[in-house]
């Protein structure tokens, strides 16, 4: 089963246990934007909630049902214009003068706006979320970056910034990745130090600032000076 169809067959659930009768279009528009937030199964139904929160569940399944006594009395009316023998006798504006059978056009005009209104909503909702996944990538990304030299980090910052990762699989390579390099960086940083007795060297040459090195690389650096004298005095 795909992933937009168990979260379909989760949003009946969710309308059951609300006593509501949402329409399959609205159950599928919902699907649609859900599955687009959605990459992992078990947040399904905490995002249907938070979808309901926002949108209401309640109040759209009552939009539904407005449509739907609006489609039946549509078509039955249809019907009688085709079948003769049901065809009402009395004349129709005699019977109903003000059309009370018909959905005012106030009506109208409100669903109307509460439709623009949830498609708002809905993408607010997914922006957000968008931001929010963004925004827990880059921490963790920062966390992996923490003894990394500060030129390598803010480099790797500026770079993922400027990237699109849709998945969170292909987030996590890339944070594997990523961590790879930090260790590299970090045993170059240290090979460097201890072949010419001083700080990190830059490509050009020259020795790195002091606040260019991270005290965890200043550490590192120091511990293996130490080992290698110690090495150098048996």
């Amino acid at each position: 089963m795909s992933l937009k169809a168990k979260i379909i067959s989760k949003l009946k659930q969710k309308a059951t246990a609300l006593g509501v009768n949402l329409s399959n279009v609205r159950i599928n528009g919902l699907a649609d934007k859900l599955d687009s937030l959605i990459t992992n199964e078990d947040d399904i139904d905490v995002e249907i909630d938070k979808l309901d929160q926002v949108l209401g569940f309640k109040e759209l399944a009552a939009l539904d049902d407005a449509k739907r006594n609006a489609d039946k009395k549509a078509a039955e009316d249809e019907d009688k214009g085709k079948d003769p023998e049901k065809k009402d006798t009395v004349d129709p504006e005699k019977k109903d003068p003000e059309k009370k059978d018909e959905a005012p056009a106030w009506f109208k005009q409100h669903v109307e706006n509460q439709n623009k209104v949830i498609e708002t909503l809905t993408t607010t909702v997914a922006n957000l979320q968008k931001g929010n996944t963004i925004q827990t990538r880059r921490q963790q990304l920062e966390a992996k970056l923490k003894d990394a030299p500060e030129k390598f980090k803010q480099r790797t910052l500026r770079d993922f910034d400027r990237l699109k990762i849709d998945s969170d699989d292909d987030f996590t390579n890339y944070l594997a990745d990523v961590e790879q390099d930090v260790a590299d960086e970090i045993q170059a940083a240290s090979d460097a130090g201890l072949g010419n007795d001083s700080p990190v060297r830059g490509a050009s040459g020259g020795k790195l600032k002091d606040d260019e090195v991270s005290p965890a690389m200043k550490e590192i650096v120091e511990q293996r000076k130490a080992e290698a004298a110690a090495k150098a005095g048996a």
